[in-house]
């Protein structure tokens, strides 16, 4: 008898084991898996925020959702990933979506991407914190939000106070004679003057363009225009890239023709180049033992474009491709976590942007590089877009083909110009 109860406690015992272990099954099963596509991995200096965010996020929301990272390197492949994943309907469930119009209409007209208002109307705290209207409107539309307006930046142009010096110069040009002046300064010092690109959406190089035009009353008006409006035989858009031309080809590096973004932010990092133009998202790499080296970050300071401009744009804000409803719910969720004002504000502190979010701002710390950088771009004589919010998507895609063009020579300005003209109006 005694031997008996014996197995019947032992049979109890694996009985309720075993519906536990089935009931965790079921419960896994039920678990809302979520694609990340994300570029911020490896190397990139908001790599350490992406990871933690995702971590604490699914822990917090073990069994029910689990955000997994779809990690490319480089944000111009990872564009080229979303748009393919656009074209054949296979969105991810969250992703960075750009401001530029470039990128975010190919993404708006594909209709893959989720409309937020149902969810923002529906959810009023929600709604006071989205309170940037300029920025809202910078992810609308036809009428439906595309986006989670994430940050918004100043760009200026980064520069190594110590090669400055070491080419006998005390402080930053203030006019545009006098920055050609001071590359020709560096060079004769065996410094090459900047990092530019022509490869990819050639970026470093398309800032200059817009530092360039946003420095004078005529090219700020060129930037405001719109793509279909765009007059590329205009003057001052010559100009522009006559100005361009001479960087690339008597100020940067051998190698600027095809090479990438990194390739160009590599040889500023390592102290190869006295100059950049960039956002403040580049900040963090400054400090990153992995991108620069030790002392690196007490070498920069951050300045205006001679002729008091800065870039104000519209940066970056997140999105959804999820089609189903219990993954565009779930995506919602994701998309809260990350704007709680715990995890936001280490996001504008590591980046150096400002907030298009509600956020207390006693929990945002900038860089001090950026920090001495914000009230300058505050007090700017010009502010100004990006060239990609003023142009087609399929001349930014032409840069590569023709920059190099403009680096040997073998194109004068005016000829860059007519092509572009071409492809705007072919497009």
């Amino acid at each position: 008898m005694g031997k008996s109860r014996c197995n019947w406690k032992v049979l109890i015992i694996v009985t309720v084991a075993l519906a536990v272990m089935l009931c965790g099954y079921a419960y896994a099963a039920n678990e809302v898996v979520l694609r990340f596509l994300c570029f911020q991995v490896g190397v990139h200096p908001d790599a350490p925020w992406v990871e933690k965010a995702v971590n604490d996020f699914n822990k917090e929301y073990a069994g029910k959702i689990k955000v997994v990272i779809d990690g490319v390197a480089g944000d111009q492949a990872c564009w080229e990933k979303l748009r393919t994943d656009a074209a054949a309907d296979t969105m991810p469930d969250i992703f960075m979506i750009k401001a530029d119009r470039s990128e975010f209409n190919v993404l708006a007209q594909s209709g893959r991407v989720l409309d937020l208002n149902p969810y923002v109307a529906a959810d009023p705290a929600l709604k006071a914190r989205l309170n940037d209207k300029k920025s809202l409107a910078t992810y609308s539309h036809e009428g439906q939000l595309l986006g989670v307006p994430f940050g918004k930046a100043y760009v200026g142009i980064f520069y190594n106070k110590d090669l400055f010096a070491k080419a006998g110069i005390k402080e930053f040009p203030v006019t545009w004679d006098e920055f050609f002046t001071v590359c020709a300064t560096l060079k004769k010092s065996g410094i090459t003057p900047m990092s530019l690109m022509t490869g990819e959406n050639a970026w470093c190089s398309a800032l200059m363009i817009a530092h360039f035009l946003g420095t004078t009353p005529e090219g700020q008006a060129w930037l405001e225009g719109t793509p279909e409006e765009a007059n590329f035989m205009d003057p001052v858009f010559i100009d522009a890239v006559a100005k361009l031309q001479i960087l690339l080809n008597e100020y940067t590096t051998p190698d600027a023709v095809g090479a990438g973004y990194g390739i160009a932010a590599n040889y500023f990092l390592q102290s190869r180049t006295a100059m950049i133009a960039n956002g403040p998202w580049m900040i963090g790499s400054f400090s990153d033992p992995k991108s620069a080296p030790p002392g690196f970050e007490e070498k920069v300071v951050y300045a205006l474009a001679p002729g008091s401009g800065v870039i104000a744009m519209e940066n970056v804000g997140y999105a959804s491709g999820s089609k189903t409803k219990v993954k565009q719910d779930a995506a919602i969720e994701f998309l809260e976590f990350l704007m709680r004002e715990e995890v936001y504000a280490p996001y504008l502190s590591i980046t150096g942007q400002a907030p298009t979010i509600q956020v207390d701002m006693s929990r945002v710390t900038y860089n001090p590089i950026n920090q001495e950088f914000i009230p300058k771009a505050l007090e700017a004589k010009f502010k100004y877009d990006i060239v990609p919010n003023a142009v087609k998507p399929a001349v930014i895609d032409s840069f590569c083909q023709l920059m190099p063009g403009l680096a040997d020579k073998s194109m004068a300005p005016e000829e860059f110009a007519r092509r572009c003209q071409e492809i705007s109006d072919k497009n």
